[in-house]
């Protein structure tokens, strides 16, 4: 699945910068600061940008309103310091850039 995900990524135009991206993010709990780590399939570039890319496969996953997905790719633009975040489909060969208006 991963190298089929990278030659969609690639076909597109993007560079796969890192693999398994992790990233540290901080969340109050009770008012207190806790720290999390969030993954994600790759970090890549495009015409000077920087996405993070998820990988979905299967019959849901790849729609990116599906609840577990979305909440998902909701987290990685709060998390990664990107322009923009990445749905691939890799059944379908397609790469959807998800945005939520009302975040950042």
């Amino acid at each position: 699945g991963e190298e089929r995900a990278q030659r969609v990524l690639r076909r597109a135009g993007f560079r796969v910068e890192v693999s398994q991206a992790r990233e540290s993010w901080w969340m109050l709990v009770d008012g207190h600061d806790v720290e999390v780590q969030v993954r994600a399939d790759y970090l890549v570039s495009r015409f000077g940008r920087t996405y993070v890319a998820e990988v979905k496969t299967g019959e849901l996953a790849p729609d990116p309103t599906y609840p577990p997905t979305r909440r998902q790719l909701l987290e990685y633009s709060l998390a990664f310091d990107v322009d923009g975040v990445l749905l691939v489909d890799v059944e379908a060969g397609e790469i959807l850039e998800v945005g939520f208006p009302e975040v950042g």
